[in-house]
């Protein structure tokens, strides 16, 4: 899978990072599994959606509808921001906005990914362990 999942222990931020250009629908459902696992073992989390690399999607938009209503894989309560860059992937995680709001999901949309550090209080330094793929991220503050 083309995505990464990276935590911030100290603001205790979970920021998923998709890596790929053409977000699938496997991609998707592979990011919602694996985010419910990592939200059933700590939290609660806010979290940051990375899509600002995806500029398209094969995805429906009938099934970001479908998406939308059912939970979210990291419980809210902390601010969830969605990156989107590119109008395609922004319109849809918007369309996700908007729908999640009927079933009680608040959820920010923005263009940069300054602008979801700053929503939920973190810096990219900050996100110190590497939860998917299971391999350590670099901590800026220890020696090589």
């Amino acid at each position: 899978m083309d995505y990464e999942i990276d935590l911030d222990p100290t603001h205790s931020v979970i920021r998923l990072t998709v890596i790929e250009a053409m977000v699938s629908l496997e991609c998707a459902e592979d990011c919602y599994h694996r985010l419910s696992h990592v939200a059933s073992t700590g939290g609660p989390y806010a979290a940051i959606y990375d899509l600002s690399v995806a500029g398209d999607t094969t995805i429906p938009t009938d099934m970001f509808r479908c998406f939308a209503r059912r939970s979210l894989s990291i419980p809210t309560g902390r601010p969830h921001v969605v990156v989107g860059k590119f109008s395609v992937i922004y319109g849809l995680a918007r369309l996700f906005q908007m729908c999640g709001e009927s079933v009680g999901q608040a959820l920010a949309v923005v263009r940069s990914l300054d602008k979801a550090y700053e929503i939920v209080g973190a810096r990219p330094e900050d996100f110190t362990q590497r939860l998917f793929p299971e391999r350590l991220a670099v901590c800026l503050t220890s020696p090589p």
